[in-house]
């Protein structure tokens, strides 16, 4: 390995001490790094911001494997720049890297106070009108649409991530006037949910239509879609992004009523627990999560975990014991991916974050437990031959303690099926088609690998044998499964399983 001097060579001035016993500090450190290279196989989603931009390479040396670009925040400009070092990154480690574009939505906000900011008192009765004026004493704005008429009596009004709540008590067609049920500081252009109210929202908004089209000539492989309330704008984004994975982020109490709509619509989705935990009751935050978890992959779409699950480490080297239950109970409820926010974008150590978030991931997918976990059942809405060869190489690799299994794919959609079942064998997933290559680095289980699209099946298995050969990932007379279509090279005819065994000659006639 190449560690920057000029010769392999110890220096004549200097003792060889190649044979010296390490110190405990320097074994300690040979860990952390044998740690990191060892990836785990649920995947890592880290936000690229300020604190991040300048250090792709490590991030996705500790593990990320999916770059997010948040246009909630910052210019077109700042998005092209991010993506492009994400690319040139990705191509220097040779790794896929996802790039998960996460457009805003209908964001509700309050408007402004003359002072910034100011306290709300339990029992205080407060008036709520529409605008973005300077409010006055007694009064908060609304800077939106649509809740006046659509509010009603007895219904939650939460403002700034749940720090306050108001209680409507009076509802008239200029105004609603609200009392504190829970106090707190509120400050200007802070969020606002209605758990009890449908809004009626337009998804996408006229920023999202802006942001879209610069996610499309960017090359994302993903988008957020945030605020999704039914699949119908599902549907209406996939029109405008054809080609493009779309993941639903579950952040409002009216998508859980129509999750299996959504999740029908979508690619994946992401249990976004921010607002989601100001939508519902806390306490029952837990068990929604576990619900989407398994609703997901049941339908066989992938699933991001996201919302301070590192929190802590936006300040601090070391994380809390609570945030790293948090993501280990994530990972054995099936999640395909978890998420880094502000602690990648702004936080003070957005490479350890991502490296500790590895090794929790880790550690865990080698318990016992998480081996144990039940296995996705076959499904019979889907009866096609890939959902079976699917389940049947599963079920092989497992009968026979095989470590891989090979899959090619020219869209993923088998690969996807193949993560569905949580294999304990990893699965490589060999494309010729770089977007797909790094659009299957979100689903666990699952090791993209480019390789050239051969011409019959016995010269692509041939090829494949041999790159992945001469790229350590497999050894010489190792039994492998190999999942293929035929004919090679056409999308979702995956019909063929081969047991196989490294080095032995390809045929079928």
């Amino acid at each position: 390995m190449n560690d920057g001097s000029t010769s392999g060579e110890p220096d004549e001035f200097e003792p060889d001490d190649s044979q010296r016993t390490p110190t405990p500090i320097e074994r300690r450190r040979r860990l952390n790094a044998r740690r990191v290279r060892e990836r785990a196989r649920t995947k890592i989603v880290a936000t690229i911001g300020p604190a991040s931009e300048g250090r792709v390479d490590e991030l996705i040396e500790a593990g990320m494997s999916v770059a997010r670009l948040n246009f909630s925040h910052g210019e077109a400009k700042e998005h092209r720049r991010r993506a492009d070092v994400v690319r040139k990154a990705a191509k220097r480690a040779g790794r896929p890297v996802a790039l998960l574009a996460d457009i805003q939505g209908p964001k509700l906000r309050m408007g402004r106070f003359a002072d910034k900011s100011r306290e709300l008192e339990f029992g205080q009765q407060v008036v709520v009108r529409q605008g973005d004026e300077l409010a006055g004493p007694g009064e908060i704005y609304f800077n939106f649409d649509g809740f006046l008429g659509a509010v009603e009596e007895g219904h939650r009004l939460v403002l700034a991530d749940g720090a306050v709540e108001l209680i409507a008590i009076e509802v008239a067609s200029d105004r609603i006037v609200a009392e504190v049920e829970r106090g707190g500081v509120v400050a200007d252009r802070k969020g606002v949910n209605l758990p009890d109210t449908r809004l009626a929202v337009t998804l996408p908004t006229e920023k999202d239509l802006a942001d879209i089209t610069i996610a499309q000539q960017i090359g994302v492989e993903m988008l957020g879609l945030s605020f999704v309330g039914d699949a119908e704008e599902v549907e209406r984004i996939r029109e405008l992004a054809p080609g493009t994975m779309l993941v639903s982020k579950i952040e409002r109490a009216i998508a859980l009523e129509h999750i299996h709509e959504i999740l029908r619509a979508s690619d994946g989705i992401m249990v976004a627990r921010g607002d989601l935990g100001v939508e519902v009751d806390l306490e029952q935050l837990p068990m929604i999560q576990k619900s989407l978890i398994h609703a997901a992959v049941m339908e066989g779409r992938f699933v991001i975990t996201a919302t301070e699950m590192l929190e802590s480490m936006i300040s601090s080297s070391r994380p809390t014991r609570a945030e790293v239950t948090d993501i280990a109970n994530a990972v054995l409820d099936g999640t395909d991916a978890v998420m880094l926010s502000a602690e990648t974008a702004m936080g003070r150590y957005p490479v350890e974050a991502v490296a500790v978030m590895s090794r929790i991931c880790r550690a865990v997918e080698q318990s016992q437990r998480y081996l144990d976990l039940p296995r996705v059942a076959f499904r019979q809405s889907e009866q096609t031959f890939s959902n079976a060869i699917a389940l049947a190489a599963v079920q092989a690799a497992e009968a026979l303690g095989l470590s891989k299994i090979i899959a090619f794919t020219e869209t993923g959609n088998t690969v996807r099926l193949l993560s569905r079942y949580r294999p304990q064998a990893e699965v490589v997933a060999i494309t010729p088609s770089e977007r797909v290559y790094n659009a299957m680095a979100i689903l666990a289980h699952v090791r993209p690998f480019m390789c050239r699209r051969g011409t019959s099946i016995e010269g692509m298995w041939q090829t494949a044998s041999d790159d992945l050969l001469a790229a350590g990932m497999v050894r010489q007379g190792e039994k492998i499964i190999f999942v293929a279509g035929i004919p090679p090279g056409v999308a979702r005819t995956t019909n063929l399983l081969k047991l196989h065994r490294i080095g032995e000659q390809l045929r079928f006639h």
